[in-house]
């Protein structure tokens, strides 16, 4: 595995665990705003995941293949985002790992994703 795929694992598995416990909290707002921030998460690995597989040579059209769709409804779909900064998920997995509340911790990198779009 490569360094970028063990990272990617790690988002994932640090998302997932932090979340898990939010989830079957009795507070239904606590559980809407634990699965809208690991949504925000995983369309944030998403787009590495797809800049990392650009960058190892796959082509719109591979990209297009995985997702049911053309290679120009990929393009359209991903291509004009703007990526997150290349340290986001080290912040990401640091402020999880300090910070037992998983939603704040996720709405302050969906913050930081928004703050880069803006700019």
């Amino acid at each position: 595995m490569t360094a970028s795929q063990l990272e990617f694992a790690s988002v994932v598995d640090t998302l997932v665990h932090n979340v898990r416990d939010l989830l079957r909290s009795d507070d239904a707002r606590s559980r809407v705003r634990a699965i809208h921030h690991l949504a925000l998460g995983i369309e944030a690995l998403e787009r590495q995941v797809l800049l990392d597989a650009q960058a190892s040579g796959l082509s719109w059209a591979q990209i297009g293949e995985v997702y049911g769709v053309s290679r120009q409804a990929a393009h359209r779909r991903f291509a004009d985002e703007t990526v997150v900064p290349g340290d986001f998920f080290d912040q990401l997995v640091a402020e999880l790992a300090q910070d037992h509340e998983v939603v704040s911790s996720l709405a302050r990198a969906a913050q930081r994703v928004r703050h880069v779009t803006a700019t």
